[in-house]
């Protein structure tokens, strides 16, 4: 098994924000790899996966962002 092998996501993404509670909705791999703005979406129904928030709306009109995930930081 190689050790240096990583599981981290370093992939960016193409997002809107939440229009309740403005967490990043990721919807697509951005494979321009941020060399190009990025179009606008097409038809877009979304519901965010936040669990306190799932929050579903047309989000065709949104400005869309580029996020990449997070690494979770363990808590001790």
């Amino acid at each position: 098994m190689n050790a240096s092998w990583s599981k981290v996501d370093n992939r960016w993404y193409l997002a809107v924000n939440c229009q309740a509670c403005s967490a990043p909705i990721p919807f697509a791999v951005d494979y321009s790899n941020r060399e190009q703005p990025p179009e606008p979406a097409g038809m877009l129904f979304l519901t965010c996966a936040a669990s306190q928030c799932l929050h579903r709306a047309n989000y065709t009109a949104a400005r869309v962002v580029r996020y990449q995930r997070q690494v979770a930081v363990p808590v001790k």
